[in-house]
Parts: C-alpha cells; sequence; structure tokens
C-alpha cells in the first residue's frame, strides 16, 4: 500500500503541530507524511506538489477565504478527501462546505483526539475506495476498449469472410450455369464456340481461348476465343512447349505474360488446354479453374462421342447407299448432287451451320429410300432415320419436301412460308439433281426450276439457285 499523505492548512502554527502530532499515531507501523500549510495560498501549492489523500482546511485563513481554497483543491484533485476546520462552526458554514466538495467538518477545538482520529481514518478510507474505484473504472473502461478493438476486428473478419463465402457462392453459381449450359449442348462445334465464353463468364476474366490437342500431328490448335487477345484462332503450339503446351501438367499453371492455363483431359486421353487472362488473383482462382476445366474436359469428350456415334450412324446408313450403287450406280450421283446443292442454296440464303448441315444429311438421305422404292423414296427415308435424334431436323425437311409453294402439295397442303425452309430448299435441290443425273443440261434444268416457281417453288428460293448456276456458268 502506499504511503498516506495529509496536509495540514491553518493559520495557527501551534495548532497545525499538535494535529499533525496526534495524526502521526494513526498507524505506528507506517505512520502517515504530514505536512503544514499556514495560508491558503501555500495550501494549494503544497496540494499541486503532494496530491494529499487527506487535507484538514481551516475555514479561516489569513489570505483566502478556506472556502476558495477548497474550490481550487478540487480542481487539483477531485477526488482529495478535505475536512473543514471552524471555530465558528454554523448550519450555513457547513452547507457551503460540502456543497463544495468537502467531506465533513469539526468545531474547534477539538472535543477529543480520538474524535479528529475517526474522521481523518474515514476520509483515508473514503480515499482509498474512491482510488480503488477510479482504477476499477479505468481497467474497466481499458477492457471496454479493448472489447471494442476485439468487437472491431471481429467485425472486420467476419465481414472479410461474408464477402469471401459471398464470391465462393457467386463462383458456385458460376460454375453450375456454366455446367448447365454445356450439359444442354451436344453439337461438338457448338460446345467448341461457347466454351471460352462459358469460361469467361464462370471466372469474370476478359480473354479466354480454347486448344484442342491433335494426336497425329502433336499439335495444339487454338479452335475458339473470347475477348481480344494476340491469341487467334488457328494458332498452332507443339505439344510440350513451355508456355502453352505443358499437357502433361496436372494442375493450372502460369506463364510469365498473365496467363492461366490447365489441360483438358479425361482419364489418360488429353483433349486440349484451357487458357485464360483475369484481373482476379490467379492462386485464388486457381481450384475454381481447375474444376471449371474438368467440367468442359467432361462436355468436350462426350461431345467428342457424340459425334463419332453420328459419324458411325451416318456410315452405317450410307453404306446402304455403296451397296445399292452396285444395283443402280446414279442412286449415290443423285443423292450427293442433291446435298451439294441444298448445302449451297442453305448458304447463299444466310441459313446457319446447324440447318445447312440438315439440309445436308436431307439431300444424302433421302437416297437411301429411293434405292428401296423409287415412288415414295421421301416417306421410306423418313421412316428410316425416325428413330435417329439427331437427325430429327432432317427427317422434317424430308417430311415436307413434297410440298408445293402454293399448297398444291402433300403430305398436309402447307403453302407458302408455312413450309419449313429446308424443305422448301431441298424440293428444288432434289429436282435439280434429277435433272442432272438424268443427262439433262443444267440449261434446261435451270429452266425448268424457273418455270415452276411461286407454284412448285419458292421463288427466293429459286433465286438462290440462279444466283449459283450462273456462278458455274449456266444461264437460263
Amino acid at each position: 500500500m502506499s504511503e498516506k499523505k495529509i496536509l495540514i492548512v491553518d493559520d495557527e502554527e501551534t495548532l497545525a503541530q499538535f494535529v499533525a502530532k496526534i495524526l502521526e499515531e494513526l498507524d505506528e507501523e507506517e505512520p502517515p507524511k504530514i505536512e503544514i500549510a499556514n495560508t491558503g495560498k501555500d495550501g494549494i501549492k503544497k496540494t499541486e506538489a503532494m496530491f494529499p489523500d487527506v487535507i484538514l482546511l481551516d475555514i479561516k485563513l489569513p489570505d483566502i477565504s478556506g472556502i476558495e481554497v477548497l474550490k481550487k483543491i478540487k480542481e487539483i484533485d477531485e477526488n482529495t478527501q478535505v475536512i473543514m476546520m471552524t471555530g465558528f462552526a454554523s448550519l450555513e458554514t457547513a452547507v457551503s462546505a460540502v456543497r463544495e466538495g468537502a467531506y465533513d467538518y469539526i468545531n474547534k477545538p477539538f472535543d477529543s483526539s480520538e474524535q479528529l482520529k475517526t474522521v481523518v481514518k474515514n476520509a483515508l478510507e473514503r480515499r482509498n475506495l474512491v482510488q480503488e474505484r477510479k482504477i476499477l473504472l479505468q481497467e474497466l473502461s481499458e477492457v471496454n476498449e479493448q472489447l471494442e478493438e476485439a468487437n472491431k476486428s471481429l467485425q472486420e473478419k467476419k465481414a472479410l469472410v461474408d464477402k469471401e463465402l459471398a464470391n465462393k457462392l457467386e463462383e458456385m453459381s458460376r460454375l453450375y450455369k456454366v455446367s448447365r449450359k454445356l450439359s444442354e449442348l451436344i453439337d461438338s462445334k457448338e460446345i467448341i464456340d461457347t466454351i471460352p465464353e462459358m469460361a469467361s463468364f464462370a471466372l469474370d476474366s476478359k480473354f479466354s481461348s480454347l486448344f484442342l490437342y491433335n494426336k497425329d500431328t502433336g499439335n495444339l490448335t487454338i479452335k475458339s476465343v473470347y475477348g481480344k487477345d494476340d491469341l487467334t484462332v488457328g494458332k498452332e503450339v507443339k505439344a510440350g512447349s513451355k508456355k502453352f503446351g505443358r499437357i502433361e501438367e496436372i494442375e493450372p499453371w502460369k506463364t510469365k505474360d498473365g496467363y492461366l492455363c490447365n489441360t483438358l483431359k479425361v482419364g489418360n486421353e488429353v483433349l486440349g488446354v484451357m487458357c485464360i487472362k483475369t484481373q482476379e488473383d490467379i492462386e485464388k482462382i486457381k481450384k475454381t479453374f481447375g474444376t471449371l476445366c474438368s467440367t468442359v474436359s467432361v462436355s468436350l469428350h462426350n461431345a467428342i462421342l457424340f459425334d463419332t456415334l453420328k459419324r458411325s450412324y451416318l456410315e452405317a446408313i450410307l453404306s446402304l447407299l455403296i451397296i445399292q450403287e452396285i444395283k443402280d450406280p446414279k442412286i449415290k450421283e443423285f443423292s450427293e448432287t442433291a446435298a451439294e446443292y441444298a448445302a449451297k442454296m442453305g448458304k447463299e440464303m444466310s441459313l446457319s451451320d446447324e440447318e445447312i448441315r440438315s439440309l445436308r444429311y436431307a439431300g444424302l438421305l433421302q437416297g437411301i429410300g429411293k434405292a428401296i422404292d423409287a415412288q415414295d423414296f421421301i416417306g421410306i427415308s423418313e421412316k428410316i432415320i425416325s428413330p435417329i435424334k439427331f437427325l430429327g431436323n432432317a427427317r422434317k425437311i424430308l417430311a415436307s419436301s413434297k410440298e408445293n409453294f402454293d399448297g398444291s402439295g402433300t403430305p398436309e397442303g402447307l403453302k407458302g412460308n408455312n413450309i419449313p425452309i429446308g424443305a422448301r430448299i431441298l424440293k428444288v435441290a432434289l429436282d435439280v439433281a434429277q435433272g442432272i443425273t438424268s443427262d439433262a443440261k443444267k440449261e434446261d434444268v435451270l429452266k425448268n426450276i424457273i418455270s415452276g416457281s411461286k407454284k412448285l417453288y419458292d421463288p427466293d428460293v429459286v433465286d438462290a439457285i440462279k444466283t449459283i448456276m450462273a456462278r458455274e456458268g449456266v444461264k437460263a
């Protein structure tokens, strides 16, 4: 415990010394430090110097009123316990002293030394309680500040975690949308064209590119891109090259100029490489990029398998044409000619690649029916390919290819633009092929088509075949 300090402020030196002697007996083991001041000004100075625990202050001083000294003491240390001493006690004086912060007051002369000791002891105890309270409040304040700092830190960490969680959920949502989008596609070209755009969407990247691997040449070739960059479609790199060709890598890798790349692989089969450029921290998106590339690899592999399956179907069906060609050599020529002109007209009329591909299939496959039944070859061909889903558009084209533009055809009597555009084109292509394979002159074939415009044929399709044949040097 720290040393107790007492200040006696009284202009009567003898009385002050007497009081000091009494108070020295408060604690024989640790006597208090006692100082005396005989004026108000001296009392204020000593208060500033020693910060006493208790002050015994005479109300009547020669220079300054004891009440004024009390006010100054409380300004210096509000927790100092002040006991007012007066030989002229009155209720008004006592009230005034207490109002200004005095702890207590006693009359001079004192009733007994024990009375004085008791009052001072109580004041010291109150001083200790006040000091302890002050320390506790200070410690509590410090603890509160620490708690506030800790809470602030926790809030910041929570906000960071919430942000990271939101970003992760957004990444997962984008990956799910990409996975769903790719799973809806079955055409390999469409998937290849879509993959870079989907990668940029999933990872918020400004550029994405897709390299496909050719086992025969050992090269990687860019098949599609999204965004602007030096990497363009058709660019080739050697498999095994340090920058883009590291197909043996298991994890994504970074290039010096800011690309993040990953091998596209299913099992041990290498399909290609995906590369992106992004403003995001590459280390943070590596895992997400790897997950995306796994999804892309599966979709790409499925598309390749589907293409292989389609080729197998077509090869099996077209093998029938080769067999029938032995009996009628014109069948294969007829089918190929019909397919060729149907595709040319589709391109001339700005149809999509998928629509042109369906036209080509329809042109080739109608020959199967012709080999079986020359009269109803369209209907036979349609029935043969009906179970094959990827030939659904070709089947629809075949089904309506006997309709006439004026509505006089079969099987439904469709008219004008109600007839599918593919069927309107195939009708012209079949009749062109029929004429050419029958050894008719192309000029006569074209005149025959022109004569059927608006009745049998769509005038726009007739214009397209005129343009195509004009390029071949045929004049109507």
